[in-house]
């Protein structure tokens, strides 16, 4: 899933940047996908100068000058901008072999709803309104230099969307408030929640009445006492955010983060070729 392969090339005298793509394989973002290059980069279409010229107007472009893209009107796009939509084309083909079609509307007893990077799951327990808000924005959590090392069957998750989330417990205008992060995978022994390891944890925690502002105290999860982050955590698992429905989430957010990452690209492409 990782295609940023790009090298700069200095023409001497013009100093023309261009982008060189590799010439058999792009390696793509998705889990292990690869596909194939196919065709040679084409050649740089220039106008044909002039030694000097006698009119002020400008010369209207012929079909040859007109982009490759099939725009037909706008023009020269550089060397760098066709190589960049032929590219594109091909990882966006590979990227959405993976991707999946629908947001699901519930996850576990939450109902799901996504506003661009947000998402926001809510459900009721007896009088609490459980409200949980995360945005999958850089939470991709990988190392490049790992994944370059990999084959295939090797970075099937890894490329894993672990947000840090809100849990806000809501009783008539009081909330208590708690921010959770995933643990890091290289934290957990043995297993993760078979050896007793939770999968995310408090970070901090707050209760307040209205609206939060920024005059609200917070305390960190790492100065709680053990006892009371133990029943906290408990008070979680008992309104459903358990270490499976932590572990299902980052499957959600992974699914919905690649998904977003095929529309940007699509934009890109979009962008480039003026649509």
């Amino acid at each position: 899933m990782l295609s940023r392969a790009l090298s700069r090339v200095w023409v001497s005298g013009g100093c023309l940047r261009a982008l060189k793509m590799p010439q058999n394989v792009a390696i793509t973002r998705s889990l292990g996908a690869l596909s194939s290059s196919a065709g040679s980069s084409s050649s740089l279409l220039r106008p044909s100068s002039s030694s000097s010229s006698s009119s002020s107007s400008l010369p209207r472009p012929t079909s040859s000058m007109l982009c490759s893209c099939g725009c037909g009107i706008h023009g020269i796009h550089t060397r760098g901008d066709r190589e960049l939509v032929e590219f594109l084309q091909e990882e966006i083909v590979a990227e959405k072999k993976t991707v999946q079609p629908n947001l699901p509307s519930h996850l576990g007893d939450f109902t799901v709803k996504a506003s661009q990077a947000e998402l926001t799951l809510s459900r009721t327990f007896h009088d609490e309104k459980i409200t949980l808000t995360l945005n999958v924005n850089h939470t991709v959590d990988t190392d490049d230099g790992q994944v370059a090392e990999m084959n295939a069957e090797q970075t099937e998750g890894v490329l894993k969307s672990r947000p840090s989330f809100e849990v806000d417990v809501a009783i008539g205008a009081k909330t208590l408030s708690f921010t959770c992060s995933y643990t890091a995978p290289g934290d957990l022994q043995g297993g993760g929640e078979e050896a007793g390891e939770d999968v995310f944890g408090i970070n901090e925690l707050t209760v307040y009445e209205g609206e939060w502002n920024e005059a609200t105290y917070c305390v960190s999860g790492d100065i709680l006492d053990g006892m009371m982050y133990d029943l906290l955590m408990n008070m979680l698992e008992e309104r459903g955010v358990t270490n499976e429905f932590a572990e299902q989430l980052s499957t959600l957010c992974s699914d919905y983060e690649h998904s977003l990452y095929v529309n940007l690209l699509q934009g890109v492409q979009d962008f480039v070729k003026r649509k």
